[in-house]
């Protein structure tokens, strides 16, 4: 059974997985790795209750949080581009829904 500087270790590399793929706009990977992540942090929380943690371990946690702010910030970035995607989208639609209606029942502008 790994004890929890493994565990932080291995959160530590999934985490700049995550990170890697957020950079790249991977987000279907993010999402996997997130999933990955959560069974790792459960981990931790239980083990780390009966020890406590070193320093190190500490300042390596302190990195995970860094990180997943970044991957936070890029995913609130992508989230906001979508919405106004959407947006955008959906006022040219509605441009252009009167004038296909025109068409089909043959009315001219005058």
């Amino acid at each position: 059974m790994p004890d929890v500087t493994d565990l932080i270790t291995d959160l530590t590399a999934a985490t700049e997985q995550m990170q890697q793929a957020a950079s790249g706009e991977d987000w279907a990977m993010v999402e996997k790795i997130q999933k990955r992540r959560s069974a790792l942090v459960t981990r931790i929380i239980e083990d780390a209750g009966a020890a406590t943690l070193t320093e190190e371990d500490a300042g390596r946690l302190s990195a995970v949080r860094a990180q997943e702010a970044f991957i936070a910030s890029r995913a609130a970035a992508r989230q906001q581009t979508l919405g106004k995607m959407l947006m955008e989208t959906q006022a040219v639609t509605s441009m252009e829904r009167p004038d296909r209606m025109r068409k089909a029942y043959g009315i001219l502008d005058r």
